[in-house]
Formats: C-alpha cells, structure tokens, sequence
C-alpha cells in the first residue's frame, strides 16, 4: 500500500495543473455523496402505458432531475407504494387486516387487475415471509436508484418500535402523489 501512495505522489508531481484538475473532476464525478440528493418522491401516471404498472415511483433531486426507480416486480413496488401512503408508518398486521384489504384494493388501482394473483401469492409463502421479501426487494430498487437509499428505503421495523415506515416520509419529507392514489389514500 506504501508503494502505491508514492507511485500515486509521483504521478501527481509529473502533472500540470490542468491535468490535476482534470483528474480530480473525474474522481469527484464519481463520488457518490456528491450526487444531488432526492428531496421528494413522486408516484405519477406512467407515461409509458404500458402494462406492468399504471404508476411510476420517481426521486425528485434537489437539481430538478427526475430518477424512476426500477422496480424489478409487482409486489415490492405495491409494498412500497402502500408504505408511502401511510406517512407514519403502520404495523405489519394492518396490512394483513381484513384479507389484506388494503394492499388488493391498492393492487387493482396499481395495475388494472384483480388482485386475487395477490392473495394467491401471500397464502402460498405466509404473510410474514412474503412482506419481509418483498420489502427487501423494494430496499434493492431504491438502493439503485440512489446512493441515499436509507432515508428512502422501507427502514427496519424494529428501528421504530414494530412501524414499516420510510424515514424521509415520516420526517415530513415531500411526497407528491396522483390524485387518483390521493383519493385512494382517504379511502383507506
């Protein structure tokens, strides 16, 4: 490791200042906590129309720019949703309450469908196993989406006294959702 350094130093003295400069614009372009940080998250119609989801879930930076995270199925990107709905969090068991009401009328607002492929699928795994997967899913999405993932992440229960919640969300952070979900959230 010592004999890198001095090979780095050496490097540095054989530069000019501009070639410094170059160098360390490419390094700092890198850098991950130098990218802007979200400071809102925004569920939208999709504009793509497309039959995986009515709705996008996007990370508005402080710059403007809009970054869409990339959820790889159905079910982590409804538990996430569903957990943007309930800005202070909520206990796993009201999500499971009455036939996981909720989550089936959130799925068929989502993607058009009945949400029987819903229940089918909690019942086959267990409630429990199923949401654990599937916000461990959901953490990976926005772990791409961000190198500031955990205060937008679905955070540990146990960090919250048993709450699934989004520490950004429950700090009062910007949430900006479709009318239509907006609707669906008062009807919860």
């Amino acid at each position: 490791n010592e004999f890198m350094i001095e090979e780095i130093k050496k490097t540095i003295d054989a530069m000019t200042t501009d070639e410094m400069k170059q160098r360390l614009t490419e390094y700092m372009a890198a850098d991950q906590q130098l990218i802007p940080r979200p400071v809102a998250v925004e569920v939208r119609p999709s504009v793509a129309n497309s039959s995986r989801c009515r709705y996008d879930v996007l990370f508005i930076n402080e710059n403007g720019q809009e970054t869409e995270v990339k959820f790889h199925d159905r079910y982590s990107r409804l538990v996430y949703i569903y957990t943007l709905l309930h800005p202070q969090g909520y206990q796993r068991r009201m999500a499971a309450a009455n036939n996981y009401k909720e989550l089936q009328q959130l799925y068929s607002l989502l993607y058009f469908k009945d949400s029987d492929a819903l229940v089918k699928t909690v019942e086959s795994t267990d409630f429990d196993h199923f949401f654990s997967h599937y916000i461990a899913q959901s953490r990976n999405a926005i772990r791409q989406a961000t190198p500031h993932a955990s205060d937008f992440a679905i955070d540990r229960p146990q960090s919250h006294d048993g709450k699934v919640l989004i520490p950004f969300v429950a700090q009062s952070g910007t949430v900006i959702l479709a009318s239509s979900l907006r609707n669906q959230m008062s009807n919860l």
